[in-house]
């Protein structure tokens, strides 16, 4: 099967197709993956297959990340419960990619954790996406606010204003001031 054709059979799921898979196995401190998800976390295919520490995938996480997931796992953990963080990594077969990772901790006889099996996914390309359609509507905001502010309507060309300031934010360029009337 294409994965065009494995992409649109799934597009009534709740989750995109699957980009890697791992277990953890808790008590022995080891994960184990796919070789998609070596690839990403630029571990080795000894390292994928017999599996690494958990602290040799963080690595691989961006810094500015690497926190707040480590508190969502330790919380998933003392919680028995699941894990859902979007998060960046880099490694140099794949570069810098944005990710939605999914895992459940599962709990052995006596209920402790055990197991961590998840999946992730790649969303790079929806972020550019989202990326390409902000600068889009910044740029008919932009032409709705020289309309009004040409037609005489200083409200509405404030509102517009402020509109393509949030845009902007958005965006990852904006100033955080606002605009008067």
């Amino acid at each position: 099967m294409t994965l065009a054709l494995e992409r649109s059979r799934n597009m009534h799921m709740r989750y995109p197709p699957i980009d890697g898979l791992w277990t953890w196995d808790i008590k022995r401190d080891r994960v184990y993956g796919d070789a998609n998800l070596s690839a990403y976390f630029g571990l080795t295919s000894d390292e994928f297959s017999r599996g690494a520490p958990l602290e040799r995938w963080m690595q691989s996480i961006e810094r500015e990340d690497r926190s707040r997931i480590r508190l969502a796992i330790r919380k998933a953990i003392e919680q028995r419960s699941s894990f859902r963080e979007v998060y960046k990594i880099r490694s140099e077969k794949i570069g810098l990619r944005t990710i939605l990772a999914v895992g459940q901790c599962c709990v052995d006889d006596l209920g402790k954790a055990a197991l961590y099996p998840g999946w992730f996914v790649d969303l790079t390309q929806e972020a550019a996406s989202e990326d390409d359609s902000l600068r889009e509507i910044h740029g008919h905001v932009e032409q709705a606010r020289e309309i009004a502010q040409s037609i005489g309507h200083d409200m509405l060309s404030y509102l517009l204003d402020n509109i393509q300031e949030e845009v902007q934010l958005k965006l990852g360029n904006g100033s955080r001031r606002r605009k008067s009337s």
